[in-house]
């Protein structure tokens, strides 16, 4: 009974814990807020926010509505909020005309009662205004905050009680909905309070704190969503040397030619291309460059390999659109991805590592104008082992740049081979001081793109990261703490192909519209390239937020109180049964033959019948019941749902118009909207009775949410491969899984090619490492069972043959093991045409 109270006690304890933090990080969690399909959309497109839709309200004497507006309509008239009450309605309604910008209040269609000035400085994309409207119901008046400002008016007619029915954008008067957010809404009186975060990521209905469903909403676009997934803004292919930077002066992001400057303005999502009067003086071969805020300047340059009498670098004044040739200075070989940065006072311009002549760098240099050189110049303290790949920060007020991570090694050459750095250095540009903050180990292997976004605090730095040595791969936004190293992510990925050294990506905030734009530019060769600009809301919110986001916005603590309960009695009876087996197994003697010819069964285990879905071996989808549901899935059905559930997996999801490319490459992709259309609704209705996975589409993008309720054997043998574990408990998991049978059998689409290499090669990474492992601890059953599953997934494999054979040896003796191994090379010949090479001996000594 005391080791039965003290295992509970303990169970208890981490409940609680756990439960703790998920509180803490659920409140804890800045609220997103709600954007308006404004008077662009189409009637039916526009956004209707319902407030107490689902639970009507009554309020005596006073009503407050609290709420974070962001206003950047410069062209409409449109509604923020109507509130409608027995004998009249009150709007709130905003007007933009000769270029001046107001907040009206009225009461509608009787008289407007007071007009608010809005400085067209606050009408920016996420730019937040406070906005209280305070009713005195029995004064019958009220009182409008706008960032503090008071406005007030009285006469209004309003009654001492009122069952409010508040309606934002669209409503039953007015259509015009201004291009705007809102977010932190509460609503109240002294009786009652109403707070909605607005921090929901799909769906149409709003929860209060308290996770109580309160209202609706008809076209809603959650902002969490823009912090989250990156948006393609911009997209252009260049078919000569082009280079791009940011200017913090005019906060707009531009790429340059010799010939011509293209302009991306973000807060208008538009590019203005503008040719230069004069080409560059600088023959661009990387198209690497720094741009000077003191000067309003961009300065150009290149490294190595400028033509002989031209200049290295050019500055372009962004005023005057004119450019200055400034030197020739160049290195003796290239400096591939190397850092450039300027000190606080931008007078004085340095240059760190990077790669060329099969060596990686580590020395500073500091460009001379007077001179026209770049001069070696030596810093103290710690040592930056030399590399390139690495990431820097703009200078901050003490004068310091942080450099994270990179790839090189200690001796800087490359013969010896290279590594990831993921350390973090300080450099005092005043005092010539290095000194290394921290030394991380994290679980993904990356490198950190050009540049590091400091946090508005100084306490933590973002970087873009990605692993280079894999030419199609995906880039994910981290925030690192520069205390002590821990991160998040805090992005979803941005696919990207970087097939060249020349390949660039860069990192930028701006400030105007509180975006992170990141830059990609993909080398087809080196001349021409296709520059992409994707934009995220700052600040991002991390992969954990938003997952937890979507998972709890549907009565997350309705859940808890019955969920806290069920845990404590599930982990009451999984104790005793424990304790009941412990005892049980004192009292059984073990007899093993251990020259069994049996492999261990592993198919006869109990598999999960709930919420569950089986794509090793047999297609199998069982509902929330434990019904086999399979037979709903018809061919067509079966593939959009494996298609979904694969790529929600591995690429966060798929569009619309690659879901028709697949499944129906024989039509036209405007053909198939019909077809398709009724195809998802059959997936719907087959799905209805399975928890844990919800179909989304955003941004036409198509993708699974699924949570913890929800089991798929595929996606559970990829975390466990992921984590690497080579514990018998963790081989004994994905074994148990694996023998049902190889991934997706049954089909043969080619557009499943890929998934299915793809796993059967980690697959044979995870399986083959442990042959050796095995057969040193004489575990041949084991060992057996696994060669026989690497040789079902790579039939000729050498490794797992040697070592299946000589377990044979050693438990069934010569005679059996020459049985087998002409087995296989009587099925070498047949399929390779070919003598298999090597001997039993040799193979065997």
């Amino acid at each position: 009974m005391r080791e039965l109270l003290n295992c509970l006690h303990v169970r208890f304890i981490a409940l609680k814990i756990g439960l703790f933090l998920l509180f803490f990080h659920i409140i804890g969690a800045q609220a997103q807020g709600l954007m308006f399909n404004s008077n662009d959309s189409l009637l039916n497109k526009r956004t209707s926010y319902d407030v107490f839709s689902i639970h009507p309200q009554l309020f005596q004497d006073r009503l407050s509505i609290n709420f974070d507006l962001s206003l950047w309509d410069n062209k409409n008239l449109g509604y923020i909020f109507n509130l409608t009450g027995k004998n009249n309605s009150y709007s709130l309604s905003y007007l933009y005309f000769n270029g001046a910008a107001y907040l009206n209040f009225n009461i509608d269609r009787k008289s407007n009662k007071l007009k608010i000035p809005i400085q067209t400085s606050q009408l920016h994309k996420r730019k937040w205004i406070k906005v209280k409207v305070d009713f005195d119901l029995k004064a019958d008046n009220v009182k409008i905050y706008i960032d503090n400002q008071l406005y007030q008016a009285s006469g209004l007619w309003l009654e001492d009680t009122i069952t409010a029915k508040l309606i934002f954008g669209k409503n039953q008067y007015y259509m015009e909905v201004p291009d705007m957010a809102i977010k932190n809404l509460v609503v109240e009186n002294s009786q009652k309070s109403f707070t909605f975060p607005l921090d929901e990521s799909v769906g149409n209905i709003v929860h209060n704190n308290n996770g109580e469903e309160i209202g609706l909403v008809d076209n809603p676009v959650w902002l969490i969503n823009d912090s989250y997934y990156w948006k393609l803004n911009y997209e252009h292919t260049f078919k000569q040397v082009a280079g791009l930077n940011f200017t913090t002066v005019g906060q707009k992001l531009f790429i340059y030619t010799r010939d011509s400057l293209i302009v991306y303005d973000s807060e208008k999502s538009n590019a203005v291309s503008t040719a230069f009067k004069k080409r560059a003086p600088v023959a661009m071969l990387l198209g690497k460059s720094i741009f000077n805020a003191r000067e309003d300047k961009c300065y150009i340059y290149e490294a190595f390999n400028v033509p002989p009498g031209t200049p290295s670098i050019a500055s372009l004044d962004m005023k005057s659109m004119t450019w200055e040739a400034i030197g020739k200075a160049q290195f003796i070989g290239q400096r591939h991805h190397h850092n450039i940065f300027y000190n606080k006072t931008q007078d004085s311009l340095y240059l760190f590592g990077g790669y060329g002549l099969y060596t990686y760098y580590n020395n500073f240099f500091k460009y001379n104008r007077n001179n026209d050189k770049w001069q070696k110049t030596i810093f103290k303290g710690d040592t930056i082992t030399p590399r390139f790949f690495s990431a820097v920060s703009n200078v901050n007020d003490n004068n310091e740049v942080y450099l994270f991570g990179g790839y090189g090694n200690e001796s800087g050459s490359q013969v010896v081979g290279g590594r990831q750095y993921y350390d973090l250095y300080c450099i005092n540009l005043k005092t010539h001081i290095i000194k290394k903050i921290w030394n991380i180990h994290p679980n993904e292997v990356f490198v950190p793109a050009n540049n590091l976004v400091l946090s508005s605090d100084g306490k933590y730095f973002y970087a873009l990261c990605y692993p280079h040595e894999i030419f199609k791969t995906n880039i994910k936004l981290y925030k690192f703490s520069i205390k002590d190293g821990s991160y998040q992510i805090v992005s979803a990925p941005i696919p990207v192909v970087s097939e060249r050294i020349e390949s660039d990506i860069n990192l930028f905030l701006n400030n105007k519209t509180n975006q992170l734009l990141c830059t990609i530019q993909e080398f087809i060769d080196p001349n021409n390239s296709i520059i992409k600009i994707y934009s995220l809301s700052y600040p991002p919110v991390s992969a954990a937020s938003y997952s937890q986001f979507h998972k709890w916005q549907i009565k997350h603590w309705f859940k808890l109180i019955y969920i806290v309960p069920l845990l404590a009695a599930i982990l009451l009876i999984f104790v005793l049964i424990w304790l009941y087996k412990k005892k049980i197994r004192r009292n059984i003697i073990p007899v093993i033959d251990e020259f069994e010819d049996e492999l261990p069964d592993r198919k006869k285990i109990d598999e999960r019948k709930i919420n569950a879905v089986y794509l090793l071996g047999e297609f199998m989808v069982f509902d929330k019941k434990g019904r086999d549901v399979t037979y709903l899935f018809s061919p067509k059905i079966k593939k959009l749902f494996i298609l979904i559930l694969l790529y929600s997996k591995e690429n966060n999801g798929i569009s619309s118009k690659k879901i028709s490319q697949l499944l129906w490459p024989d039509k036209d992709v405007a053909k198939t909207k019909n077809i398709k259309g009724v195809t998802f609704n059959h997936l719907r209705s087959a799905m209805c009775d399975i928890d844990g996975i919800e179909l989304t589409l955003l941004n036409d993008i198509y993708f699974f949410s699924t949570d913890e309720a929800f089991y798929c054997d595929y996606y559970i043998v990829l975390e466990i491969f992921k984590k690497g574990s080579e514990g018998q408990q963790t081989i004994d998991n994905y074994l148990q899984m694996i023998n049902r049978g190889s991934f997706l059998s049954s089909m043969t689409d080619m557009w499943l090619d890929g998934f299915k290499s793809d796993f059967e090669e980690l697959l044979l990474n995870q399986l083959l490492p442990l042959l050796d492992k095995l057969y040193a601890e004489e575990n041949y059953k084991l060992l057996l069972e696994i060669s026989r599953l690497i040789l079902n997934v790579a039939v000729f494999n050498d490794t797992a043959l040697k070592y299946q054979l000589k377990s044979y040896r050693r438990i069934k003796g010569i005679d059996y093991t020459k049985k087998i191994y002409e087995q296989f090379v009587t099925e070498y010949k047949k399929s390779l045409g070919v003598d298999y090479a090597v001997s039993l001996d040799k193979i065997l000594h």
